[in-house]
């Protein structure tokens, strides 16, 4: 073998094509070492952080306990201005609502509380608006139910208006009630009741828990009475005056429970249960009446009719303005000033004429001798 195959150049050529120099190698080696070494501090590091995780996790879960949890506030609020809602009747009238504000809890999201709220509904078809407004009152805008407070008036197109303080309005159903003294004026006179309810369409009125009223003849109205005398009643011309228990004015119908007890110019008219029918004129307005005269008065249970010259007593009574007469039947008993008393099956009394008339069975000093019929005449008056 020649000295230049094994010379230094020619070993050192032949180590670098086969990738053996030394110097190549070791800096290869340097590269993997620092490698190594930056792989190292990556795991402490993400051991690191990774035991940092664990013990931020672990800290707020062994401080949960103290950590506030905010509830929903029953208090929080939305408020509306001028909100506006309609809906419909049972019937497909069309009815408003409205108001200066509408505010909305997140305890009872169904209802708002309203301030100066104003309903507007029509009460039949083709007739004008009525009307209720209040100073505050609340609205379920899902049942369709308002309920008013404080100053709250009530106008309706056939001209009744009413005050009280509370006002619950079912505005689908078309009816009102109220548990706080309620005043009315319309057709039917000047009504007070310490209850109330309005239904049927706002057509029917009953007053509770005790109530007054006064009826006042319209002279521009009122018919005559028999024989040209103007007679508005059993009593005379003068306004009437009526207490019960309750009360419900349908129309020109009036019915009265408890107590009842009817005056006009001294007389004086006590049962528990009392009719009343009034003369009735239809108006073009749909479904208005304009009420005049007592028309009939029938009354059972306790009847008793009083002037200052007779005191009458029976099972029932009956009015007939159209005859002046009030007829009385069942255990008839009548008393005078004088003295006088009669018990008597029926009793007929003229309310013009003051005329007494007995019939059946009758006991007393006027009755007669035959202890049947007789007339007696009253004072007078």
């Amino acid at each position: 073998m020649s000295s230049a195959a094994t010379s230094p150049d020619h070993q050192h050529a032949a180590s670098e094509a086969l990738g053996l120099w030394e110097p190549k190698r070791t800096l290869t080696l340097e590269a993997a070492r620092r490698h190594s070494e930056r792989i190292r501090f990556l795991r402490r590091a993400l051991t690191i952080l990774a035991g940092l995780i664990i013990l931020s996790i672990l800290y707020q879960f062994l401080t949960q306990r103290q950590t506030t949890i905010m509830a929903d506030n029953p208090t929080e609020s939305v408020k509306m201005i001028s909100p506006r809602y309609s809906g419909r009747t049972e019937d497909g009238l069309p009815f408003y609502l409205t108001a200066e504000t509408a505010t909305r809890t997140l305890a009872n999201r169904n209802e708002v509380a309203l301030v100066t709220p104003v309903l507007e509904f029509i009460r039949e078809q083709g007739v004008e608006s009525s009307y209720v407004e209040a100073i505050s009152g609340t609205y379920n805008d899902v049942e369709k139910i308002l309920n008013l407070r404080k100053e709250v008036q009530l106008e309706t197109d056939d001209g009744y208006i009413c005050q009280t303080s509370h006002a619950r309005i079912f505005a689908r159903d078309k009816r009102i009630e109220g548990d706080e003294r309620i005043n009315c004026a319309g057709n039917f006179g000047t009504v007070n009741g310490n209850q109330y309810a309005i239904e049927e369409n706002y057509k029917v009125f009953i007053f509770k828990s005790g109530m007054d009223a006064r009826i006042v003849k319209d002279p521009n109205t009122d018919s005559a009475g028999p024989e040209g005398e103007t007679l508005f009643s059993f009593g005379g011309d003068g306004p009437i005056d009526v207490k019960a228990q309750t009360a419900t004015y349908q129309g020109n119908i009036t019915n009265l429970e408890g107590q009842v007890d009817v005056r006009q110019d001294g007389a004086i008219i006590n049962s528990d249960f009392m009719k009343i029918t009034r003369e009735a004129k239809e108006l073009p307005s749909a479904g208005t009446l304009k009420l005049g005269a007592i028309q009939t008065i029938a009354a059972r249970g306790n009847f008793r009719y009083r002037t200052a010259d007779n005191d009458v007593r029976g099972d029932q009574g009956f009015y007939d303005r159209t005859k002046s007469l009030i007829t009385v039947t069942g255990n008839v008993k009548v008393r005078q000033p004088g003295g006088n008393t009669v018990d008597t099956d029926r009793l007929t009394y003229n309310v013009k004429t003051e005329t007494i008339r007995f019939a059946g069975n009758c006991q007393g000093r006027d009755c007669g001798e035959t202890g049947r019929t007789k007339t007696v005449i009253s004072g007078g008056r």
